[in-house]
């Protein structure tokens, strides 16, 4: 390939490679998380009773990947009398929704979309089971937004429940990107589950993963290996995988639009506004007002004292400290704000908030 494309050219030998749906043949660096979720399903492969699972990590740790991948593996086991019903959450936001997600999997039918209580659906569910002889691992990937719009304990503790009126197995999975939540008292005696966590990739990792994808979906030569690492530490500094494939695949598309046959360090700064834009826009999805509404001021004052956020906060939202501090800490982990202590002499030592600039959000 020569030092400019022409018009008809690509540097893309697999775009479909740096899709976020994309799910690789060969998924690095999670094997432990999916050996503890092959552990927890395999009983209803039998017929018995699934374990339930809590999986928590943030945005960009490979969750979703490695349930697509274990679902995948499962489908070929035969014979299974294991039903596996994944269903995400981010575009299932009603209760009747879920359930319908789950029903269509069961039997490959959708349940009347009105005059049909969720009653008789949980119903129906259950009668599937029992006449097919199956167990069933319901899977909640992103179940934050079930959290958020207050349906999450109400269906977890309905599906766990019906093996009290029907003699059926079910084992529920939910999948969390900010942190497991609370549990209504009434929940925790018959939930009780497994816990797998999903930390960010390490540096090497991050760069390895990369690395293998540009391989597979880039012809040669396109990206050197500096470049890797300076979108490995961009991505790093965000603990999300996604990020890091994201920007990639934009500053190669950068170096197509001068029609370079290289992507150069300008190609990466050109980028890294679009990919830093689209990581807000998909966190404010899942942000609750009280957080948009603390991101908003952190985003105003740009840096801050936590006292100072926190009355500014209280007179918006009307919300107490305990919302505040749960607040804080998503935004933290998220990485959508900075925390700091600082020794401030007599003042004794205060909490400092500052809020990421577009470019590094």
């Amino acid at each position: 390939m020569k030092n400019f494309l022409t018009w008809e050219q690509t540097l893309f030998r697999d775009r479909e490679i740096f899709d976020s749906g994309y799910v690789p043949e060969v998924f690095l660096y999670r094997e432990a998380q999916m050996k503890s979720i092959g552990y927890a399903i395999a009983p209803g492969i039998e017929g018995k009773q699934p374990q339930n699972i809590v999986c928590v990590g943030p945005p960009g740790t490979g969750k979703t990947t490695s349930f697509k991948k274990i679902i995948d593996q499962a489908e070929q086991i035969s014979p299974s009398n294991l039903i596996l019903a994944f269903v995400n959450c981010r575009y299932t936001l009603t209760h009747f929704s879920v359930l319908a997600e789950i029903y269509k999997k069961m039997t490959g039918i959708e349940p009347p979309t009105s005059g049909i209580a969720l009653k008789k659906v949980y119903e129906k569910i259950a009668q599937t089971l029992v006449t097919k002889n199956k167990s069933m691992s319901v899977i909640l990937d992103d179940a934050d937004f079930l959290v958020s719009k207050k349906i999450f304990h109400e269906i977890v503790n309905n599906f766990l429940r019906l093996h009290e009126e029907y003699p059926i197995s079910i084992g529920i999975t939910t999948v969390h990107s900010t942190q497991c939540p609370l549990l209504a008292d009434g929940l925790t005696s018959v939930f009780i589950p497994a816990i797998i966590k999903f930390p960010s990739y390490s540096w090497d990792e991050t760069f390895d993963i990369l690395n293998t994808r540009l391989k597979m979906g880039l012809y040669p030569n396109v990206v050197k290996n500096e470049i890797v690492e300076k979108i490995s530490d961009y991505a790093v500094s965000k603990g999300d995988i996604r990020f890091g494939i994201d920007l990639l695949k934009r500053s190669v598309i950068s170096a197509e639009k001068r029609a370079s046959t290289i992507a150069e360090f300008t190609d990466v700064d050109n980028a890294l506004i679009e990919a830093s834009d689209e990581r807000m826009k998909r966190y404010l999805t899942v942000l609750t007002d009280p957080e948009k509404a603390l991101l908003s001021l952190a985003s105003d004052k740009g840096t801050s004292q936590a006292g100072d956020l926190f009355c500014a906060f209280s007179k918006r939202t009307r919300k107490g400290y305990t919302t505040f501090h749960k607040s804080l800490n998503k935004l933290v982990n998220a990485k959508l704000v900075d925390s700091h202590i600082e020794n401030r002499g007599k003042n004794g030592r205060t909490r400092i908030i500052t809020a990421c600039q577009p470019s590094t959000c």
